[in-house]
């Protein structure tokens, strides 16, 4: 009798453990569709190191954001992009849709967050990210009160996102700031007011992109009082930035509020970019601009920011159908539009360059501009001689052959031991 009793109960302690885990031998089970959005977030919470959270097919509904913290390994994964939906129409708490902080090792993939109150999927202060098959959109179009971001990693450390899909950020669809070691490849973004941002990003690769009916296509950006200053080592090849002419919908005071309508591609205060077989076309206001911090008037406090663009190399790309009217429709673009006489430009620079470097052709070495396609339409605003209109008229430089030079190449390589493995 007593070893009767002990067998059951032992049969009985077998089940319990059984019954607690969350994967069969089988592997990982999807979560149940009709208790997922009641149960998604206790899951995070009790997520173990290394577990998988399968997410089935079907749109879901959650009025507070989801979060993951500090637990490593962890891998989110829905049916597909547009086959699994998490809706945050009705959010009443939180600011982002999902949020992943303090994560070493996670990986998203194959699900849509829609309409959440702030950014929608941020990833934050984490390491070895994966983002693929995602995408992020407000379905109210566009609207100032949208989230500011889309796919939004920040201050990681080795993040690939690749194959996803951003719409209808009042800021930037793909925003990928203050990271170190990233690639970002084979994404489209589309009506956003910046289609994709690289901001104060050091070591990256930025590849097989598409933007389409932003207000600006891309953007490689460094901004002053950053925890992490100065970005560094940007190669930028194999894009297509086509058409982006789309109204500016960010609220006024923002930096993207300024970006002219027409605006294929933006680099400001960046060091060592290469930008090469891209193409950009069919921009009514500027294919390509590139300036220092200076020309926005904005002062700023750290001591460790430098507002200059230094070594920016942009080769064998193609620059075309940039047909104009030029947009007028904010202060920036009518500024634009006035000093070019409401013509498109190709490229178009505002001559402040870091002081104290050697010159190339008589000019600063900081910017070579090399087999970019012929009869580009150039100006160099020559800012740094006179800010007015009159005196930018007086003073700029339509000369493009001046810039006809090559820059050294620089290593981005340090990100390439931890993709290989992805």
């Amino acid at each position: 009798m007593k070893n009767s009793f002990s067998f059951l109960c032992l049969i009985a302690l077998i089940g319990l453990v059984l019954g607690g885990c969350q994967e069969t031998p089988e592997g990982p089970q999807i979560m149940a569709a009709d208790t997922l959005a009641k149960d998604l977030q206790k899951r995070l919470i009790e997520a173990k190191a290394g577990e998988q959270i399968l997410l089935p097919a079907g749109t879901f509904s959650f009025k507070r954001s989801i979060s993951l913290n500090d637990t490593p390994d962890v891998t989110i994964k829905g049916a597909g992009k547009g086959k699994t939906i998490l809706s945050f129409k009705g959010q009443i708490e939180g600011a982002e849709g999902l949020l992943i902080k303090n994560v070493k090792g996670i990986t998203l993939e194959g699900f849509t967050v829609v309409d959440s109150k702030g950014d929608a999927i941020k990833v934050q202060a984490c390491e070895n990210v994966v983002m693929r098959d995602l995408e992020t959109t407000w379905t109210t179009g566009k609207k100032p009160t949208n989230g500011a971001y889309g796919l939004y990693p920040v201050s990681s450390t080795n993040v690939l996102m690749e194959k996803c899909e951003a719409s209808y950020a009042m800021d930037a669809g793909i925003y990928v700031g203050q990271s170190k070691n990233v690639v970002v490849r084979d994404n489209y973004v589309h009506h956003n007011v910046a289609g994709l941002e690289i901001e104060n990003t050091i070591n990256g690769e930025v590849y097989n992109n598409l933007a389409k009916e932003n207000t600006a296509g891309m953007l490689i950006f460094d901004m002053p009082d950053l925890p992490q200053a100065n970005g560094d080592r940007i190669k930028f090849y194999n894009n297509v930035m086509d058409g982006n002419n789309s109204e500016n919908f960010a609220p006024k005071g923002m930096v993207v509020s300024t970006l002219p309508p027409g605006t294929g591609m933006n680099i400001m205060s960046h060091s060592n970019i290469e930008m090469h077989h891209n193409t950009i076309k069919n921009h009514k206001t500027v294919g390509i601009m590139v300036n220092s911090w200076l020309i926005t008037g904005t002062p700023f406090k750290s001591e460790k920011f430098d507002p200059f663009c230094t070594n920016i190399n942009i080769h064998d790309n193609i620059i075309t159908d940039q047909v104009g009217p030029a947009d007028a429709s904010n202060a920036s673009a009518k500024r634009i539009s006035d000093i070019t006489g409401g013509k498109a430009v190709d490229i178009l620079i505002d001559g402040i360059f870091k002081p104290g470097l050697p010159t190339i052709n008589g000019n600063n070495s900081s910017y070579c501009f090399k087999n970019n396609g012929d009869n580009l339409k150039f100006v160099n605003l020559n800012a740094h001689l006179g800010g007015s209109i009159a005196e930018i008229h007086k003073n700029m430089d339509t000369n493009y052959a001046k810039y006809d030079c090559s820059l050294p190449d620089f290593d981005t390589s340090d990100h390439d031991k931890w993709l290989a493995t992805k």
